[in-house]
């Protein structure tokens, strides 16, 4: 029994250890990543970098509600279930060039910017940039910086992979974004993807992904952070339950 405690209070431990660590992972952002020649890059390898990776692993690849892009552009925040680290790709596919070209990718630190030249990798080819999980509202700055020059984020609410594939409760840096800066949210729902890399497996494999594109949305004026919060999660929990939520 003694053995038993002092494993669960070293694994408890361990755990508290990773969270603190996470938390004093910052990074400043690449912000070279959206000069004239990595925006000129990232349009002509999309071929390579995006469309070759969707298409060798999600198979077959459906996407429905295309025809709610149609004369959309940014500023806006595009949100979307996350499950599976092939979920920023999947989202980059679909979207058209108008969009793609001016929207960056809101990623952990602690997790794809741990090395430096993998953290200059994920900037150069999708625009990604560090955020700082649990860093408050100062952990947002980039992002205001960016949405105030016109530019779009991909962003995951939920702020990390769900395990399960179930909605997770959406954190509130997302729905500060949209009310400091008065921006629409365009929501997806992707469903699929964590059978590419289930957890616990090292190797993906290929899997049917179909992804469901919802109309913008508008926050209603007065609306609070719980108020943008819920809009969200509704927005793309109508999705996967098989809806199409109508435009606020």
């Amino acid at each position: 029994m003694a053995e038993a405690n002092t494993a669960r209070s070293e694994a408890i431990e361990s755990e508290a250890a990773q969270m603190r660590e996470r938390v004093l992972v910052e990074v400043e952002p690449h912000r070279w990543a959206i000069s004239w020649w990595a925006r000129l890059y990232r349009r002509f390898s999309k071929r390579w970098l995006v469309s070759n990776h969707v298409r060798n692993f999600c198979q077959p690849f459906t996407v429905e509600g295309k025809e709610n892009l149609e004369g959309v552009s940014g500023p806006m925040l595009v949100i979307a279930n996350h499950s599976s680290h092939f979920d920023t790709v999947i989202v980059l596919q679909a979207l058209p060039q108008r969009i793609y070209g001016r929207l960056a990718v809101v990623a952990a630190a602690d997790r794809m910017y741990r090395s430096r030249w993998k953290g200059m990798w994920n900037s150069l080819r999708y625009n990604s940039f560090p955020i700082t999980r649990g860093g408050g509202r100062e952990a947002l700055a980039y992002s205001q910086w960016l949405l105030h020059h016109g530019w779009s984020l991909l962003i995951f609410p939920e702020g990390k992979r769900s395990r399960t594939g179930e909605l997770m409760a959406h954190h509130g840096g997302p729905a500060i974004l949209a009310l400091s800066q008065n921006l629409p949210v365009l929501p997806m729902y992707i469903e699929g993807a964590r059978d590419i890399l289930p957890p616990g497996t090292q190797h993906s494999r290929p899997a049917p992904v179909h992804l469901k594109i919802g109309p913008l949305r508008h926050i209603p004026q007065g609306a609070n952070i719980a108020d943008a919060k819920h809009l969200m999660e509704e927005a793309i929990r109508s999705l996967s339950n098989g809806q199409q939520a109508k435009a606020a």
